[in-house]
């Protein structure tokens, strides 16, 4: 097996990486940020303002003076009041949604990391042919998964901010970096080809 590496290679194998890159870059940023789910309230003036923002493992309530009161979900279920929904059951409910969508949306994470990384090693060539189907693979279960993890935690939240935003841009991305992974894995791919000379020579030491 010949990996043959030229220009439309280089390329695709720099825009599979470079893609990788950025994914996992706007994803974990949106992931830490907490501007997932913005609510606004008005006042008696009239006044709009944003009272609570939230993502996935904490949320905030802010009041017209700037002051912000912030608590985690992971160690208080109680904290689930800071988050305004239009979601039916209870805090359990609410709370186990939550929980699978942080955990989806960060084993994703890793996912693309990985897969960017055996993109890259790609470039070994003979060295590593495996790496033809990995990259490609884990990137396409960190599409599944990221995706798993927006639609679970969309039963809770509403994505109407920036850092939901974020992530769902980096899964776009991510699905691109897939695409050019898995052309540039099956450009690579040159299986042995056997003569019908070495198949002659194969049968007939078989038959004896």
């Amino acid at each position: 097996m010949t990996a043959k590496f030229r220009a439309p290679e280089f390329i695709l194998l720099s825009i599979s990486v470079i893609s990788a890159g950025i994914a996992v870059t706007l994803a974990s940023v949106g992931v830490g940020s907490a501007n997932w789910q913005t609510t606004t309230t008005t006042d008696v003036n009239g006044r709009i303002y944003t009272s609570n923002i939230a993502n996935f493992f904490y949320a905030c309530r802010l009041d017209q003076a700037g002051n912000t009161q912030c608590g985690q979900r992971s160690s208080d279920d109680n904290n689930i009041q800071y988050y305004t929904i239009n979601a039916t059951g209870n805090t359990d409910t609410w709370n186990f949604h939550l929980n699978f969508a942080s955990a989806l949306t960060i084993i994703g994470i890793v996912f693309i990391f990985i897969g960017g990384v055996a993109s890259l090693l790609m470039i070994l060539g003979d060295r590593m042919p495996w790496m033809f189907f990995v990259a490609p693979m884990f990137l396409f279960l960190a599409c599944l998964f990221m995706l798993a993890g927006l639609a679970e935690g969309s039963r809770v939240l509403k994505f109407n901010d920036y850092a939901a935003y974020l992530y769902e841009t980096g899964h776009v991305i991510t699905i691109f970096s897939c695409m050019t992974s898995a052309l540039l894995g099956g450009r690579l791919f040159d299986p042995p080809v056997e003569s019908k000379s070495s198949k002659k020579l194969k049968r007939a030491k078989a038959s004896y």
